[in-house]
């Protein structure tokens, strides 16, 4: 490849039917790309963390390998970065240099975004943006390819999916059609027929990104320790959990599959471990290791380093000693994990690092304030409340939840709610006895049935939910909630 080769584009009138290598070349970033792990090369880019193991292509146009037979890079040169409209995902070693090669021909040296299989690809793509994906289906790779278009077709059905492979081996072929690719390129095959191929999927207009889901975010916190917020916030999460997974049926999956994801728990109180004791539910990758590991954060890691309850329910609990994380690290894990779950639940409980949880209260969906009758929470509560008023997080998105409430006491709920110029969302009776007996035995207070006054406040809270943020799943508002209710709202009407 001649240095000729790398020079832009003359501007000249558009031919009827642009070349290949037009092709390759003049589609424009959808936006400027400020990443700095992605520089510009000839024919291969790649995340410079993996130049000693990614291959590509020196100056000459040859691939370069060590002696032990992987492949390196030289160094890549100063220069600003620019999308490119196809990214290879390729096998290690001597199989992702021969397909590196093969595509180095069929695209006349033209630019190409390479990845390896154990590679983060979902971030490649929401950098590069690219018109079309290859794939490279070989025996030795086979399980990592199926699952990489599979999972590419559920987080980015609007991108086509090619294969790389050879026809011949009937096994890899077959593995590919059934992943849904659009097209399979035959390695042994005349390169035209490659190169038409591919030129006509980029004559086709690029397929617009849909509007990428984020969950809601439900945050629950206190002033004080010790007011319930992490028991209510795992019941609460599990009733989501139950709720939500028996109404995912556009995910294909059942609701006891491993892989399907519904509702997410996060852990972020002091002292931390709360919610895996009270749902049972211990994980060796903690709150802290998915910040520090965010880039990595994907649907698969989500699907198999997060805790797992036996509903369904996906845990990240806070480690011990709690460690300082940052802000901006916190939310782009929210933003990467809000694509995957339908729902987050933060249980922030009394608040360990006011800072971090004044960063991430502005984008939850819901804020619901905890507090019981007593003066000294009472007293924490309004200062609770001037810290977030000073940075800026309006009391209009604040509701309060009198927790252990007891009607006996001459503080009502409603006096607690005119006092802190907070609307009152809610009341959680007084049960201590009752949970400590349950949640002793390894255990939480089932939905089912109702009877239970703890239960009948959290269901009371999960209706609200559901009905503002998944109302094509929230139960009908005014259906009665046992035979009893029924009966009062008929006496009601005579």
């Amino acid at each position: 490849m001649n240095s000729e080769s790398l020079a832009p584009t003359p501007v000249a009138a558009p031919a009827a039917t642009p070349s290949l290598a037009d092709l390759l070349s003049v589609r424009p970033p959808a936006q400027q790309d400020t990443g700095a792990d992605v520089v510009s090369m000839p024919f291969l880019r790649s995340n410079p963390e993996h130049f000693s193991s990614i291959g590509t292509t020196s100056p000459g146009g040859s691939v370069d390998t060590r002696h032990d037979g992987s492949l390196t890079a030289p160094a890549p040169p100063a220069g600003t970065s620019q999308r490119v409209p196809l990214v290879l995902v390729h096998g290690n070693g001597s199989d992702g240099a021969l397909v590196q090669t093969w595509m180095h021909r069929v695209l006349n040296g033209s630019e190409l975004y390479g990845m390896r299989f154990q590679d983060n690809l979902f971030d490649a793509v929401h950098r590069q943006q690219p018109q079309a994906i290859l794939i490279q289906f070989i025996p030795g790779a086979m399980e990592p390819a199926v699952a990489m278009a599979s999972q590419l077709q559920t987080v980015f059905p609007h991108i086509p999916r090619i294969a790389v492979g050879r026809a011949n081996d009937s096994q890899c072929m077959l593995a590919a059609l059934r992943c849904g690719v659009q097209d399979f390129l035959d390695m042994d095959g005349p390169l035209d027929t490659a190169q038409q191929t591919i030129a006509h999927l980029l004559s086709q207009p690029p397929v617009m990104e849909p509007n990428r889901h984020q969950a809601p975010v439900t945050a629950l916190l206190s002033a004080r320790a010790g007011l319930g917020c992490s028991l209510a916030a795992s019941h609460l999460a599990w009733y989501l959990q139950q709720h939500l997974a028996a109404h995912m049926p556009h995910t294909g999956l059942a609701s006891d599959d491993p892989e399907s994801l519904a509702c997410l728990l996060i852990e972020m109180g002091s002292p931390g471990g709360d919610c895996a004791i009270y749902l049972n539910t211990p994980g060796e990758f903690s709150f802290g290791d998915a910040v520090s590991q965010h880039r990595r954060m994907d649907r698969r890691m989500a699907q198999s380093a997060l805790a797992r309850h036996d509903s369904g329910l996906r845990l990240l609990t806070q480690p011990r000693p709690i460690h300082a994380v940052a802000a901006a690290d916190v939310d782009a894990l929210l933003s990467r994990l809000g694509q995957y779950f339908e729902h987050i639940v933060l249980d922030l409980g009394a608040v360990a690092s006011p800072q971090l949880a004044m960063e991430i209260l502005p984008k939850a969906s819901d804020i619901w304030l905890l507090c019981d009758q007593s003066v000294a929470s009472m007293v924490w509560t309004t200062e609770l409340l001037k810290q977030l008023e000073n940075h800026q997080i309006d009391r209009d998105r604040l509701q309060l939840i009198v927790s252990r409430h007891d009607p006996r006491l001459e503080m009502s709920a409603q006096q607690m709610s005119k006092q802190l110029q907070l609307p009152l969302l809610g009341v959680i009776p007084e049960r201590r006895r009752e949970l400590a007996q349950v949640v002793n035995l390894g255990a939480l207070l089932p939905l089912q049935p109702r009877r239970e006054p703890y239960v009948q406040a959290l269901d009371g809270l999960l209706r609200r939910l559901l009905a503002a943020n998944h109302p094509a799943t929230a139960p009908h508002a005014s259906a009665p909630s046992s035979p009893w209710a029924a009966w009062l709202q008929r006496l009601k009407k005579h």
